[in-house]
């Protein structure tokens, strides 16, 4: 009798259709099972209702953007959970995104358009243990605002959201 290692789970959170299913189409040929979520709301139910392997989420999305799943994640009582490797993909163009997944305790930050390559090299790495913040995909890194204290009005606004705990109206 031959050990059939079951296939890694994984949670795909992003309120586009297009994009989350583009990601399921790549990890579902890499032998992922995978869950797509179109809000962060909808991905924590099913992370609480059995814990994937990984977490990709979006950043911007309704109901609970990707850097209030990320605090859950983080904060949640269940160890699983708690440990469990999150790779944040964005549209945003802002130089601090880094900064702030990386404190908040995500593991890999892709810029999108996502490319196919560097999307499953990261994944394969965070499945692997690895950190894979140092690897961001940046398709044109000098149209980033960047320098200390420049901040996008988005990602200030999705810090805020997270820092009161509520979404805005």
């Amino acid at each position: 009798m031959t050990d059939v290692a079951l296939p890694k789970r994984c949670v795909i959170a992003d309120d586009v259709r297009s994009s989350r299913a583009k990601v399921g189409k790549w990890l579902d040929g890499c032998g992922f099972d995978c869950v797509l979520a179109e809000n962060g709301l909808e991905a924590w139910e099913s992370i609480q209702n059995h814990p994937p392997d990984l977490l990709v989420t979006d950043l911007e999305m309704p109901l609970l953007c990707g850097l209030e799943l990320l605090e859950k994640v983080r904060q949640s009582d269940n160890g699983r959970i708690r440990k469990l490797p999150v790779l944040v993909m964005t549209s945003l163009l802002d130089g601090q995104t880094f900064n702030v997944v990386s404190r908040m305790g995500g593991d890999g930050l892709l810029q999108k358009p996502l490319d196919r390559e560097t999307t499953l090299s990261v994944i394969l790495d965070l499945i692997a243990g690895k950190k894979c913040l140092e690897q961001i995909s940046v398709a044109d890194s000098d149209s980033i605002p960047c320098g200390e204290g420049v901040i996008s009005p988005t990602l200030r606004r999705l810090i805020k959201t997270v820092a009161r705990g509520k979404r805005p109206r």
